[in-house]
């Protein structure tokens, strides 16, 4: 008998084995998420990505200079993480979309991997070796020496 003839809950119980499609898949995995936390990190992360461009199109860096308009917003966003994330644990249950908002939203979109790869390279393939490597470090222990002040201060404020 073909899928067609079969009773309809034999027929749409997902297959298992070499014959189960894609059809059979959710489209999208439920992550119990809102929508208005997902439009939380989604304004959040609009607002963050175009402060940084504003400030980086405002302050170009010259060809095999620091690039410290990333470096700058890679710092500041780590101390702020680093700030709000004891901040917020008092308030989380009050407004759950600061979180979002705020830390994964705004402070994810101001904060930028990819950048900071992408001038390292440049400044690696230009020649600029030690800017690089300098740029690096300042990058990677800033930033984790930002997050722990911010925390350490965080949790300073809130008396926890």
């Amino acid at each position: 008998m073909d899928d067609l003839h079969q009773p309809p809950e034999e027929h749409d119980a997902p297959r298992e084995g070499p014959e189960r499609d894609l059809i059979d898949e959710p489209v999208l995995p439920l992550f119990g998420l809102s929508t208005t936390t997902l439009a939380a990190v989604f304004v959040g992360g609009a607002l963050g990505t175009v402060a940084r461009y504003l400030l980086e199109t405002h302050h170009p860096v010259a060809a095999g200079g620091l690039p410290w308009v990333t470096l700058l917003v890679n710092l500041t966003g780590s101390f702020a993480i680093g700030l709000l994330i004891p901040l917020t644990e008092h308030v989380s249950h009050r407004a759950p979309l600061v979180r979002p908002l705020f830390i994964i939203g705004f402070l994810g979109g101001w904060t930028t991997y990819s950048t900071l790869t992408v001038d390292a390279t440049l400044l690696a393939k230009h020649g600029d070796l030690v800017t690089c490597l300098a740029y690096l470090a300042a990058t990677v222990v800033g930033g984790l020496a930002l997050v722990v002040a911010g925390h350490a201060l965080g949790r300073k404020v809130t008396g926890s």
